[in-house]
């Protein structure tokens, strides 16, 4: 095997490592969502950019890694990881391959817990919303009538703009 792929496979591997992270992040984001510990799930964030910076690092490390693997493998061009490992070795292919499955499957993971955590945040803002409402509609009494069945339409005040 050569150092280039030993770079790709480990670089791979790094990426989902810190998937595998992220994953367990999102994991205690949805748990403090649901408990609405707005530290904790700032704090989580906030470690959470950390590592997608890295992401991003080690995803310009994996491109140029391939171009190396390219090079060194005579390969003009390749569209994917998968196309390009046709031109290794059955070894190498392999371990290539299961690498950038377990990516996969990470990736993937972790966008299926993200949807799931902006739901249920999507429905926390709703629920805030509408408490919101409900408040600030306290005391209206619009839709009354007087002894002479006209309606009485008050202004609307919220509770807000009322005096104590």
């Amino acid at each position: 095997m050569s150092k280039s792929i030993d770079q790709l496979i480990l670089t791979l591997n790094k990426e989902s490592d810190i998937y595998a992270e992220v994953l367990e992040l999102s994991k205690k984001k949805r748990e403090a969502i649901k408990a609405n510990a707005l530290d904790e799930l700032s704090e989580i964030t906030t470690y959470e950019q950390g590592l997608v910076v890295t992401l991003f690092k080690l995803e310009e490390i994996r491109e140029k890694v391939v171009d190396m693997v390219m090079r060194e493998n005579h390969i003009e061009t390749a569209e994917n990881l998968t196309e390009l490992t046709n031109s290794l070795s059955y070894e190498d292919r392999s371990k290539v391959l299961n690498a950038k499955d377990r990516l996969i499957v990470l990736v993937k993971n972790v966008t299926e817990e993200n949807r799931f955590n902006n739901r249920v945040l999507e429905e926390r803002l709703q629920l805030i919303n509408l408490n919101i409402e409900l408040m600030t509609q306290v005391g209206d009494d619009s839709g009354k009538y007087n002894r002479k069945a006209v309606s009485e339409d008050q202004e609307h005040k919220s509770i807000f703009d009322r005096r104590v």
